[in-house]
């Protein structure tokens, strides 16, 4: 009886293993723009960055704010990789002020405003107030 326990407690914590395994290896980016209507001309840029494991964005008339997940490994190269990743969505959106950046506050402050579903004036102010937190020094 005790063998077949045992035996019973070693399947199921390979199992639990092998599960935990798995989700830890994902390879999905996580990829968010609010408001939708603007993100097809987003995401293409957005993707084909290999140095990112995912990205949250918000756009409105006058600008692009994008925080970006930086791979582990990457994150020695973060100031390169926000330049590099800003300069291509400016000449993508020529008119509008861009903001890349790989901090976690202003990720934070994004998910905020996408989960609230900001109207237009109080998107403004969001996003305003996320420019200022971008020129802090941490």
């Amino acid at each position: 009886m005790k063998k077949e326990q045992v035996n019973r407690m070693k399947k199921s914590v390979i199992v639990f293993l092998m599960i935990l395994l798995l989700g830890a290896c994902s390879n999905e980016k996580e990829m968010v723009i609010y408001p939708g209507d603007n993100a097809e001309s987003l995401k293409p840029i957005m993707q084909k960055q290999e140095s990112i494991h995912g990205y949250k964005g918000v756009i409105n008339a006058k600008d692009v704010v994008v925080a970006i997940n930086i791979n582990r490994f990457d994150r020695f190269h973060k100031v390169k990789i926000e330049k590099k990743i800003t300069k291509q969505i400016e000449k993508q959106f020529p008119d509008k002020q861009v903001l890349v950046t790989g901090d976690q506050k202003i990720l934070w402050e994004v998910e905020t405003i996408i989960e609230k579903n900001l109207k237009e004036e109080d998107l403004k102010k969001s996003i305003e107030k996320i420019k200022s937190l971008s020129k802090e020094e941490t």
